[in-house]
């Protein structure tokens, strides 16, 4: 505590003209919380996206004034934005202008009880010579009128506070399940005649969920033995319904004209005969692994157009999802507006997402803006693409997760998780109540949550996994699978929460109108029709607010 005696001795000292409140002060340098960056004389240079804070305690709800005593340096004529945050939620931003210490004011607002409040830097930049830099002395937390004084927190009411709120996401998302993923199908039986028949026999079970449960596929076939490429599909496929398959310009076109569709048309192929969808990932993207290297830069235009037109076109009808520009507000070397227009010629049927990163962390305004403008401008889209693993090592709080996805759901497209790689190799958890290190343990207690506010969300599309395999991970401890294969805790987890408690098996008899109705979890069903001896198959699809009544007509002549 010695920390908040230095604190509290200097808030003393801050008492407002009226005398009745105080600032509590929070040094920048002896704060409890330092995510990024290091100390300086007098202060803190804080690094990118990284946060400077400490717990406070609200007697109840109050308005603040966040008063950040701050300099920095500018970047190509852009100085550094300072973002508050309450609970790792921003609530507030200002723009620090100046090389010389000075205040910059933020209005907050702060619930009762214990919370985190930070200050954190979200633009940092270097480019050439030039850096941008923000320097943090403090942070004088003032109340407004009528509002309690703050107090110093303890970081262990933050966290009771902090797994109430978890709690409280879960219940959210355990109603929304029950209103947002399930549906009634009827199933109406008759005669060749069109009279209904009571008592025939159905039965019908969930083939296939209609959210996308899925995972990339970029270990197929690569692995050394026959034996362990047929242990990887098996899993994946006992699994998952739903694959993302690269196409990362460098290595899929190493020589120009001569992209590896071979390797495609068997992720394809198997695909295809173990009822698959697919996605494919990325056509273009501004990173190194996006520019071949039979090009010094980006190709031009008219290359990434024709590049955009032969894949899209030779599987159309086979890869329904495409992320065509992969996190564009990041790279600025490809932008979406035209590489999506060609992507909507080639495939009028295709789904188009466009995907992003660091969005789970604090919303990412720049990419936000970057999917209004867009579709402001007519640039044609059909999803929201969210990775789920930036910063490394967080564990996102769930409440905020669920904010996250209330807000970009206010853009009326569908949401799809698109990278989730919670990991198992050791590293430290940050972001979060909960401490210790990322293990199997708190892989599959994390992911399991994880999956349950996904799936309670109403805007939420798909869900996907990145990578299935340790071995080919791009994080260390990022599979569900061990290096051999043998499946780790989350993967017995996740089975048993899709295949199972999100499963539906019903069977029953057709009444006098030769109706069976029953209610289940949205997506396609495979349905049995028996009567006396005859008996018939059919798909039905339960979609959600959609009548779903499937009916069996001319029966005895279906009926073999």
């Amino acid at each position: 505590m010695w920390r908040w005696a230095v604190l509290a001795a200097a808030a003393a000292m801050i008492l407002l003209a009226t005398g009745a409140a105080r600032a509590l002060t929070i040094e920048a340098d002896k704060a409890a919380i330092h995510t990024a960056g290091m100390a300086m004389k007098g202060g803190w240079n804080l690094h990118s996206n990284g946060d400077v804070g400490d717990y406070v305690r609200a007697e109840k709800v109050g308005s603040y004034e966040l008063v950040l005593r701050a300099y920095g340096s500018p970047c190509k004529g852009v100085w550094p934005v300072a973002e508050a945050r309450v609970d790792g939620n921003p609530v507030a931003s200002v723009t620090v202008g100046a090389k010389e210490p000075a205040d910059y004011t933020m209005k907050i607002s702060v619930p009762a009880g214990a919370h985190l409040v930070t200050v954190a830097f979200t633009n940092d930049a270097l480019e050439g010579d030039e850096d941008r830099n923000l320097y943090l002395v403090r942070l004088d937390l003032r109340p407004a009128a009528g509002s309690k004084d703050l107090a110093p927190g303890k970081r262990e009411d933050w966290a009771a506070d902090a797994e109430t709120r978890e709690k409280a996401a879960l219940d959210l998302a355990a109603k929304g399940i029950e209103e947002n993923r399930k549906g009634v199908a009827v199933v109406v039986v008759m005669d060749s005649a069109g009279k209904p028949v009571a008592g025939a026999k159905v039965a019908a079970e969930l083939f296939r969920h209609d959210l996308l449960f899925g995972c990339n596929i970029y270990m197929f076939d690569r692995f050394k033995t026959a034996e362990e490429n047929a242990a990887y599909k098996k899993r994946f496929a006992d699994l998952f319904d739903f694959a993302t398959t690269g196409f990362y310009w460098r290595s899929y076109e190493a020589e120009r004209g001569k992209p590896d569709y071979a390797y495609t048309d068997k992720v394809v192929d198997w695909a295809e005969k173990n009822s698959i969808r697919l996605k494919g990932h990325p056509l273009l993207w501004g990173d190194e692994a996006g520019v071949p290297t039979w090009s010094k830069d980006q190709p031009a235009a008219d290359v990434q157009k024709t590049r955009v037109n032969e894949i899209m076109r030779r599987y159309a009808g086979k890869i329904k999802f495409w992320e065509v520009v992969n996190e564009p507000s990041h790279q600025a070397g490809v932008k979406i507006d035209q590489p999506y227009r060609w992507a909507r010629e080639a495939d009028p049927w295709a789904a188009l997402i466009v995907n992003d990163y660091y969005v789970m962390a604090n919303g990412y305004p720049p990419f936000f803006d970057l999917l209004k403008k867009a579709e402001a401008d007519g640039v044609p889209f059909d999803g929201l693409g969210i990775q789920a693993h930036e910063p490394r090592g967080e564990r996102f709080p769930l409440d905020r997760v669920q904010r996250i996805l209330d807000q970009y759901a206010t853009l009326g497209k569908p949401l799809y998780i698109t990278e989730f790689t919670p990991t198992s190799g050791g590293e430290k958890i940050t972001g979060s109540h909960r401490e210790g290190v990322w293990n199997e343990a708190a892989q599959a207690e994390y992911a399991e949550k994880f999956y349950r506010v996904i799936f309670g969300h109403p805007a939420a599309a798909g869900l996907t996994w990145w990578d299935l395999c340790d071995n080919g991970s791009w994080l260390k401890g990022g599979g569900m699978l061990r290096a051999d294969l043998s499946p780790k805790p989350v993967y017995e987890v996740l089975q048993k929460l899709i295949k199972t408690e999100w499963h539906t098996t019903v069977e029953g008899r057709t009444d006098a109108e030769g109706k069976f109705e029953f209610r289940g979890f949205l997506g396609q069903y495979r349905v049995k029709i028996e009567v006396g001896d005859k008996k018939s198959e059919f798909m039905g699809y339960m979609a959600k607010g959609a009548r779903n009544r499937w009916e069996i007509g001319r029966l005895y002549e279906n009926l073999h």
